[in-house]
This record gives C-alpha cells, sequence and structure tokens, in this order.
C-alpha cells in the first residue's frame, strides 16, 4: 500500500465530503429498506386477494440508481427522501383499466392497519396522483411510493412496463389508454453503462418476488458519476426549496449521465457535466432543451421518446437555466479560491451551510488525528497536506511533525 492515502484540503476532497454529508445515514437507509421489505411482504403473500396476479415487488429510482440523497430542512421546508417502488403485476392492459390494478394494490396495503394510517398520512399532507401510492412516514422524512404496473406486451425481452395514467381514467375509449410506459430497468442499466465509460449494456430481468434494494455505498468509493449526481440534486433541492415545479431526479442523472466524459475526479466530472448542460442550454436558445429518455432510445416504441424536460414549466425551466449559471460561476470561483477562507463560502452557497460546515469539519478533524499520530505530511513542492499510510516519505511528500506544521519557515 502507497504511503500517500490521501490528500486533504483540495476541491475533491471537499466535495467528496460534502456527497458524504448529503448521503443517507446507515440508519435512514437501513429503515427505509425495511419498510420497503414489509410493504414488499404484504402486496406477495400468499393466499391474499392479489396472489392471483402473481404481484413481484421492485425498488427503482434513487435507491435502485444509488443516488439517494438525505432529507433537507431549510427554515420550515423540506425536502424528504423516498424510495420508489414498483408492484409488477400479471395484468392484461388491453382488456382491464390501470384504474382497476390501481384499486386492486390499494386494497391489499389499506387490509395493513398501519399502512393505511401512512396512506390516509400521505394523503392528507401530499395529495394523491394516482400515479401511485404513496405512504407517508412523515416524523422521519421519508415516504414510500408504490406504483402498480404490469408488463408492456410489445417489450419482447419483459423489461418495459405499464404504469397507470390517471389523466384517462375518465376519457378512453379502450382499456389500454388508460395506461403509460415507464422503463426504470434500463434507465438504471444505462447509468450504470455511463458510470463504466466503454462497457457493454448487459440488462437482466428481475425474478424475484421481492427483489433486494442494491446495498448502500460508501461515498468514496461510489462511481463518480453517481456523485455528480447527487451534488446536482442537492443543488436542485437547494434552488427549488418549496417549488412544486422543478426539474426531476431523472432529469438531472439523464443529463449528467449524457454530459459525464469518465472524470475520476469528481471535480473535474461535474465541471464537465456542468459546462456540458451550459452550453446544451446556450445552443437550444431562443428555445428549450430537449432531454431524450435513454430508455426510449434503448427499446422503441410507437410511443416516442419521452422528453424529461417537457414537464417544466416556463418559470422552473428559466430557473434551472440560472441555476446552471450559478453552478458555473461557482466551480470557477472554486477552482481559482485560494484557502479555506475562500473555499467555503462559495461551496456553502452552492450546497447549503450546514452541509459545508460539516464537510469543512470533518477534514479539520482528519488533520489533527493525522498529525496525531504521526500520519501527516505535506508536498515537497506546493502546500499540499496529505493523510499517510505510514510515517515516511514516499512520492514527494515528506512526513511533518504536528508542532512543526504551521510554523514559519
Amino acid at each position: 500500500m502507497p504511503a500517500t492515502a490521501l490528500k486533504i484540503g483540495t476541491l475533491d476532497d471537499y466535495l467528496d465530503r460534502i456527497c458524504e454529508e448529503i448521503q443517507l445515514r446507515q440508519t435512514q437507509f437501513i429503515t427505509a429498506v425495511r419498510r420497503y421489505t414489509a410493504v414488499g411482504k404484504q402486496l406477495t403473500e400468499r393466499e391474499s386477494p392479489l396472489e392471483r396476479l402473481s404481484p413481484a415487488v421492485f425498488p427503482q429510482g434513487s435507491m435502485l440508481q444509488r443516488t439517494t440523497i438525505r432529507p433537507m430542512r431549510l427554515s420550515k421546508q423540506v425536502v424528504p427522501y423516498d424510495i420508489d417502488t414498483v408492484c409488477r403485476c400479471d395484468f392484461d392492459p388491453y382488456s382491464k383499466t390501470s384504474q382497476s390494478l390501481y384499486g386492486s394494490v390499494l386494497a391489499r396495503l389499506v387490509a395493513n392497519v398501519d399502512f393505511q394510517k401512512r396512506i390516509e398520512e400521505a394523503k392528507k399532507e401530499l395529495g394523491t396522483s394516482g400515479k401511485c401510492i404513496r405512504l407517508a412516514y412523515t416524523d422521519d422524512d421519508f415516504y414510500l411510493d408504490v406504483v402498480p404496473t404490469c408488463k408492456d406486451p410489445s417489450d419482447a425481452e419483459g423489461i418495459r412496463l405499464y404504469m397507470c395514467n390517471p389523466d384517462r381514467w375518465t376519457s378512453f375509449a379502450k382499456p389500454i389508454e388508460t395506461w403509460r410506459r415507464t422503463d426504470p430497468f434500463r434507465f438504471a442499466a444505462w447509468l450504470q453503462v455511463r458510470c463504466e465509460v466503454g462497457h457493454r449494456l448487459v440488462e437482466k430481468r428481475a425474478v424475484a418476488s421481492v427483489a433486494p434494494v442494491p446495498p448502500q455505498e460508501e461515498a468514496d468509493v461510489k462511481a463518480p458519476l453517481r456523485r455528480v449526481v447527487q451534488l446536482l440534486k442537492r443543488v436542485r433541492d437547494v434552488e427549488f426549496l418549496g417549488d412544486k415545479c422543478r426539474p426531476t431526479s431523472i432529469m438531472l442523472t439523464t443529463l449528467a449521465g449524457r454530459h459525464y466524459r469518465g472524470e475520476e475526479s469528481i471535480a473535474d466530472g461535474l465541471e464537465t457535466v456542468v459546462n456540458g448542460i451550459a452550453s446544451q442550454i446556450n445552443a437550444s436558445r431562443p428555445g428549450r432543451i430537449a432531454v431524450p429518455n435513454p430508455a426510449d432510445e434503448l427499446a422503441p416504441h410507437d410511443g416516442g421518446v419521452e422528453d424529461l424536460a417537457g414537464p417544466l414549466d416556463a418559470a422552473a425551466y428559466d430557473k434551472f437555466c440560472k441555476m446552471m449559471e450559478k453552478m458555473q460561476r461557482a466551480l470557477a470561483a472554486a477552482r481559482s479560491a485560494l484557502g479555506v477562507p475562500k473555499l467555503y463560502p462559495v461551496l456553502a452557497q452552492t450546497f447549503g451551510e450546514g452541509i459545508v460546515k460539516r464537510a469543512f469539519n470533518s477534514a479539520e478533524e482528519e488533520v489533527k488525528k493525522a498529525s496525531a499520530g504521526g500520519l501527516l505530511g505535506a508536498s515537497v513542492a506546493g502546500s499540499q497536506i496529505h493523510v499517510l499510510t505510514e510515517p515516511k516519505a514516499h512520492a514527494g511528500v515528506q512526513p511533518v511533525r504536528g508542532n512543526d506544521f504551521h510554523r514559519d519557515n
């Protein structure tokens, strides 16, 4: 193992620490998985009224993509975290409406007294969309969405799904018109490929009744693209706090994946993505950017390609464009900032004061611990601080004694 284990105080280091701070705490992750598993057990229990539909339960969205971030509180505003859960049933969308499946899944959930309470709580706090059944755990800033689905018969691979389209529940000529396509598993596979630029796409069909949630990754081993996505989502939550119309996570993830070029450095990757999105915005003016859903491009169908930026209204789109310009300026300022006093306010304004304060405090504590253990080092050419794995010189880095580190030369 090399003697130089970690550089402290670089932009990469602080962005990594910010990612660590915005990631779910282990207790939050475990709690979310436990609730997901309980809901899955209720839906897939044998000899229940739903058993005839052979339900299978899978995570989708941020949990499947491993880009979930922890809930954020600013003043009285809260941005919660969630698990999007697919309940896939054997159901014929050409002969039965999505409203019928929605009712069957809902009836099975409310048969559990606790789940019924959670569903009523969600309706009271957030209303209902008909696309999913939401269970609220407001004390933990957490909710769980159950999306009733069935397979899209036109997909020979059996991957793409149909989900409820409540807008058509009262105005349809044929049952199939009450459904809309969704393809969360192909999207997750596409993101994985973008994380491993140059690798082939491999899709696997899930076969378990209740598929496990992917394990929580430590921020420092998470693929750089996933960390870039987490940072973008954090900035979105800060900039759009309290707004009902805002860029969706799948939109931000798609943009990040399209503009990412395989950078190992999180700062370089974030800068590449932000500059790429800003250039795309400028090239589209006076019009708007389109963000095609990669899953629709991977497996074309007669419904066309979904534009993930389409749902943004004019005000939200303008705010999104300004957010990207603001991030460009912040990254440029962070690159040129010399020392903590100049870098701290730039990052705090971008990602939030509390998160950045904890990130900087963790760096300071690591330096103190390394100094006390004789594992603090400094680069011979420059002022870069290192934490060593052993107290000896290595690759241009010299150990320094803690009481000498800040002494004038």
